[in-house]
C-alpha cells in the first residue's frame, strides 16, 4: 500500500523547541486551542508540531499538558477523519519524561475508543548530530567517528533525567516501562529510517487508527518524507522575503543581531567561548545568583549595556554565568531554571532595539522567548541555518533556535559569521 492511499496526519508533541531541527515547511504551534489545532490539521503539510515544552515541567504538569493537547487533537480530528501518527519527540540523549508522555498519549486515545498499534516504536536516533542506535545500543558519534555509549556522556548525568545504561532495552526498564511494549528502532542512516517509515505507513497504520511513537528529531522527517533543502542564507534577513512581515518601522538588517545563551552544558560553554573570540561581539554575563536576589537592578544594568553595545555597532551576546547552582531535588532545579528563563524573556520584552535576527541557545530558553517573549502562537518552519539549527520567521525578525547539545565548538560562531 502506498503512502497516499490512506489519509493520515502526523502530530509531533515536542518537549522542547528544538525538534524542528530536521524539517521545513510545516507549522509549529505553541498553543493547542481549537483554532490553532484546526489550522494545523487543515494545513497542506501532512504533519505539524505542537510545542509542549514538557521537558521543563514537573511530571505532574507534563502529564496534564500532554493530556490537554491530546484531547484537543482528538476532538479536532473528528472534523478531518485522519489516522493519527502521534509522536512524543524528545531528546536524542535520552532526557525527558519517559514513559510518562507516551503512556498519557495512549491512554487518551484508548479513552476515546481509538484503536492504537499495540507496540510503541522507540527511536532516539538523530542522524545529523551523530546520535545512532546499533544493535539496540545508543551512541554519540564524535567528530572523529568514535562511537561513545550515550550513558558515558554528560547528558546521562542530567540533574533531572539521569540514567545509567546505553542499552535501550535496559533503559526502558530503568525508567519503569516494560521493554516488550516497545519496538527499538536501530538506525545509523536515513536509509534505515525511511525503510522503517515505509513499514509504518504501509503495514502498521492500515491495521489500526493510530500509532504512538517515542523518537528524537530524525524519524519524523523520514515519516513525512521531508526532502533536504539548502541551508538558509542571508535572504532571510531581507524585509523583501515573502516570509517577512515588516513592522511599521521595520528592523534594518544592518542592526546587530542578538544572541541569548541560557544552556549551561559543557558543549555550549565551549561554543560561547568561541563566539566571543570574534571581535564584532561583546559578551554580557548575567550572574545567576543576582537574577535570584536582585533581578530588577540587574535588568536595568543589562538593558543599558545592551544599548551601549549596539550603539558601538557590536553584537550583544547575553549569557548566564556558567557555574551551575546545586539544588536539593529536581523540582527545585526546575524552579530555578524557570526564574532564570523568565529573566531572559523579560530582556526580550524590554529590548531597546530591534535586532536583525535573534539566536536563543538552549531548549528552555528558546521556548520561553518564543512563546512568552515574542508571543508567537503559530509559525512556519523555514529550515536550518546550519545543520540541526532551525529558524522560524516571527512578525519582527528571523528567530534561530540553537539546541544546547548540538554542533561542534565552532557552530555558534559559524551562525554569527554566516549573517555578518
Amino acid at each position: 500500500m502506498m503512502m497516499e492511499e490512506i489519509r493520515w496526519k502526523m502530530v509531533v508533541l515536542d518537549d522542547d523547541p528544538t525538534g524542528i531541527q530536521t524539517v521545513h515547511g510545516c507549522l509549529l504551534i505553541t498553543q493547542w486551542d481549537e483554532e490553532s489545532v484546526h489550522q494545523a490539521f487543515a494545513d497542506e503539510m501532512p504533519f505539524f508540531y505542537i510545542l509542549t515544552n514538557t521537558r521543563a515541567l514537573t511530571r505532574e504538569k507534563a502529564a496534564a499538558v500532554i493530556k490537554e493537547a491530546m484531547e484537543m487533537v482528538i476532538m479536532v480530528n473528528r472534523d478531518f477523519g485522519c489516522r493519527l501518527i502521534v509522536v512524543s519527540r524528545s531528546d536524542s540523549c535520552l532526557r525527558g519524561h519517559f514513559p510518562l508522555e507516551t503512556d498519557v498519549m495512549r491512554d487518551c486515545l484508548y479513552s476515546h475508543g481509538i484503536m492504537v498499534a499495540p507496540k510503541t516504536p522507540f527511536c532516539p536516533a538523530f542522524i545529523e548530530a551523530g546520535r545512532v542506535t546499533i544493535d539496540g545500543i545508543h551512541y554519540l558519534r564524535e567528530r572523529g567517528g568514535r562511537l561513545v555509549p550515550i550513558s558515558e556522556t554528560e547528558f546521562a548525568r542530567d540533574n533531572v533525567f539521569a540514567y545509567h545504561t546505553s542499552v535501550l532495552h535496559d533503559y526502558i526498564q530503568e525508567k519503569g516501562a516494560n521493554p516488550d511494549d516497545y519496538v527499538i528502532v536501530d538506525a545509523q542512516s536515513y536509509d534505515e529510517l525511511y525503510a522503517f517509515a515505509q513499514h509504518l505507513i504501509s503495514d502498521i497504520l492500515p491495521q489500526t487508527s493510530s500509532v504512538v511513537i517515542r523518537s528524537s528529531s530524525s524519524l519524523p522527517k523520514a515519516i513525512a518524507h521531508c526532502p533536504d533543502i539548502p541551508l538558509l542564507d542571508k535572504s532571510i534577513l531581507s524585509p523583501l522575503t515573502p516570509h517577512y512581515s515588516p513592522l511599521t518601522s521595520h528592523p534594518s538588517p544592518l542592526n546587530p543581531p542578538l544572541f541569548i545563551v541560557g544552556s549551561h552544558v559543557q558543549k555550549t560553554t565551549r561554543q560561547l567561548k568561541c563566539l566571543l573570540s570574534e571581535p564584532g561581539t561583546c559578551g554580557i554575563e548575567l550572574d545567576v545568583q543576582r537574577i535570584l536576589d536582585d533581578s530588577e537592578s540587574l535588568m536595568q544594568e543589562t538593558l543599558t549595556v545592551i544599548q551601549q553595545v549596539v550603539d558601538e555597532h557590536l553584537t550583544p551576546v547575553v549569557y548566564t554565568s556558567r557555574q551551575e547552582i546545586r539544588c536539593d531535588d529536581a523540582n527545585q532545579r526546575q524552579h530555578l531554571g524557570q526564574q532564570v528563563s523568565d529573566f531572559l524573556v523579560d530582556i526580550v520584552r524590554r529590548l531597546p532595539y530591534v535586532p536583525a535576527y535573534l539566536v536563543a541557545k538552549g531548549g528552555i530558553t528558546s521556548h520561553d522567548i518564543l512563546t512568552h517573549g515574542l508571543h508567537i502562537k503559530s509559525a512556519r518552519v523555514l529550515g536550518q541555518v546550519v545543520t540541526s539549527v532551525p529558524c522560524v520567521m516571527t512578525n519582527d525578525f528571523p528567530y534561530i533556535i540553537f539546541p544546547g547539545n548540538v554542533g561542534d565548538d565552532n557552530s555558534l560562531r559559524e551562525v554569527y559569521l554566516k549573517y555578518v
